[in-house]
């Protein structure tokens, strides 16, 4: 009886850390999709003016953090394994992406137009 009782409760916290990490890249996507969606169009990501679009956003942008956000955002590598690339932490890693695509969006934000 008792290894059932654990075997229900262990279930329990599986779900929910499972429900976390789906919450907590729900959440991140919601926020870094609509960058990405205003710089190519959602229909548009494989034509050649959003590509030079995004590789002109991505030069105004300091090496380090133009890696990660290519890294990160397009690539979709992890943050810890950029972060063992660059020799910083993971929490550095995420610092330098959170603060370099609000630049972004701030610049999409100000010259919606600009090309």
């Amino acid at each position: 009886m008792s290894d059932e009782i654990l075997i229900k409760k262990c279930r329990e916290v599986l779900r929910r850390i499972a429900w976390r990490l789906q919450y907590q890249v729900k959440k991140l996507s919601t926020r870094e999709l609509p960058i990405i969606e205003n710089i190519c169009g959602q229909n548009l990501i494989s034509s050649v003016d959003s590509k030079l679009h995004v590789e002109e956003m991505l030069d105004s942008l300091p090496s380090k953090a133009r890696f990660i956000i290519k890294q990160v955002v397009i690539n979709g590598v992890l943050e810890e394994i950029v972060a063992q690339h660059l020799g910083i932490s993971q929490q550095g890693v995420n610092k330098y992406k959170r603060k370099y695509l609000g630049l972004l969006r701030k610049k999409l934000e100000s010259n919606p137009t600009s090309s």
